[in-house]
Parts: C-alpha cells; structure tokens; sequence
C-alpha cells in the first residue's frame, strides 16, 4: 500500500487500540475500523486507494466502507504534483468512481488558503462522542524553525523536548517522533487504553515553513490544546478545521468559541459552518497574526499574503 503511495515506514508504536507508524511521508494510523495516512511532498496518496480497499477485505474481511473523509489544503505549487492531484476536482473524480453518493466542499477564500474536504458517512450516526482538530500553520518565526533542524537538535526526541511538544499533548501520551536530515519533523502520539492520536509535522525551510497538527483526544480541552499549539508554533497564518458529532460536547464548545471569536493575538479573515451527514458538523476559520501598532513616525509595511 505504502509503496504505491511512495513512502515507507521508518517505526511503529503498537497500542490497545490503536497501531501508529511514523512514515518518510507524515503518519499512518490503523485500528479496529478505521485507517488514517496522512502523505506530504509529492506522494500519490490517492493512488493508494484501491490496495488499502483489497487489503481490508483481504486482511480483516471488511467489505463496505461505511465513512470517507479525505481532506486537504490549496497547494502552492500544483503543478509540482502528480497527475490526479494538481486540482481538486480531478481528485473528486477519481474518488466518485470509488464511492457513490459522496460530497465535496471548498472551505475559505478563493483568492487565499483554502480547504478542501471529500466527505461521505453512510454509517447510523454515532451514539459515542467522536471529532477532530486540525490546525494548519505557516510563516513561522526562526528561532522556532531552527529547533527542527539537525543543526539544533541531534534527534527526534531532542526536537520533542526542546520545542515543548509534550505540553500540547495530554498527559501520559505515548510518542515517537523523527528528526530528518537536514531538517523536517514528524511525530505520532497516542493516548492509551483509547483509540485517541495526537500527529505533528513540520517543514522548517524559511521560504515555505509548515507545521500540522491533529488530534482526537478528548483527554484536555481542545480550545487550551490549540493556545498551547499556537505559543509554541507561533504562526503568522494558520487554519483550524474543528469536526464533531452531537455526542462531543467539548468539541461543539470548541466550535462555538472558534465561531464567537477570535484567538488572541490573532485576526480572523473568515469563517464557515457545514453541517454534514448524520449529525457531523465542521467549522472552519483562517487567522492571521494581529500585527503590534506601528510606533510614532514609522511606516506600516503592510501584511503579506499569498
């Protein structure tokens, strides 16, 4: 499956619930019922789709996929993907020929970052609370993207602990984590006697910084988890995708709070609701960092964006 993807395994870490693996390509995550990867870069992620479909019936006698999210950001170089993911709509093709009756959304403005989501629930709605946080962050200062570079850090875990990862994750969370050469981060945690992840990726390059973040912990509150995220990252731009049934409250206050208001030190440019199949409900929100008042007689440079 991974190799049709173009990307392998570099280590796993096996939970009650839950079997984790840090790729050369961000995260894969595979319990009872449900698989999650996540690629980077210029994988064929898509491509992948019709071996996971054989290897679940093969391996687990799973026959019917009952859900379907399949989610990204707007890339900044299209034309550097391959073939299927240079646009969106090829992708939403490509996945009507799998799945019948799914549906496809563009979050956010068209003339800025933007996500896209392909979404299909056929599965009774959920009698357990289930959601998920996604934070998409860039622009970030250099004294944060050193730490993520082996001029910084000699390993994965060094980069762990310098940048305070730890601290936005619940207590007790099991992590393993890679530090790439020269420089790049990734680390899968889990929280145990749970099917509940926490996934970090970071690319430092100062031209095109990014760093991810997603989780569906319900151990802390997702509102101080994302102020925890954001201190340590300290983007310029970020966007934040909060997805939740009727049964996670902690959740839906969280969506609440990202709807009522703005994150301090943050302006919001935008924000939407979608309500989705059986009681599923995403809000979404773009930031940008409030810039400190231009001191007496100097000149305001004006806020970039791409």
């Amino acid at each position: 499956m991974l190799d049709v993807a173009q990307c392998r395994i570099l280590h796993a870490l096996h939970g009650d619930q839950v079997d984790s693996y840090v790729l050369s390509e961000s995260s894969l995550f595979i319990s009872d019922y449900r698989l999650i990867i996540k690629t980077c870069g210029s994988t064929r992620l898509l491509a992948a789709l019709p071996k996971i479909l054989q290897l679940a019936e093969e391996y687990a006698g799973l026959r019917e996929v009952s859900a379907v999210y399949y989610s990204r950001k707007n890339f900044s170089r299209p034309d550097l993907q391959p073939l299927l993911h240079r646009s969106f709509d090829r992708e939403v093709d490509y996945l009507d020929d799998h799945f019948e009756e799914g549906a496809a959304y563009c979050m956010g403005s068209l003339k800025l970052d933007r996500w896209y989501l392909y979404h299909l629930n056929r599965a009774p709605a959920a009698k357990t609370p289930d959601h998920t946080l996604e934070i998409l962050m860039s622009d970030m200062p250099d004294d944060v993207l050193e730490v993520f570079t082996q001029k910084m850090c000699a390993d994965g875990r060094e980069c762990t602990e310098k940048a305070g990862i730890v601290g936005m994750c619940p207590p007790g969370t099991l992590i393993h984590e890679e530090l790439f050469s020269p420089c790049g981060y990734s680390m899968n945690g889990l929280i145990p006697n749970s099917d509940q992840y926490v996934t970090i990726h970071v690319t430092p390059e100062k031209a095109f910084s990014y760093a991810s973040f997603e989780t569906n912990q319900d151990e802390m509150c997702l509102y101080k988890q994302t102020r925890k995220v954001l201190d340590g990252f300290r983007p310029a731009k970020l966007l934040m995708t909060v997805f939740a049934n009727d049964h996670s409250r902690g959740a839906r206050d969280s969506q609440q709070a990202l709807w009522d208001s703005e994150l301090p030190g943050y302006r919001r440019t935008n924000c939407q609701f979608l309500k989705l199949e059986n009681d599923e409900t995403l809000v979404y929100a773009h930031f940008v960092r409030r810039r400190d008042p231009p001191s007496s007689g100097s000149e305001d440079e004006g806020e970039r964006s791409d």
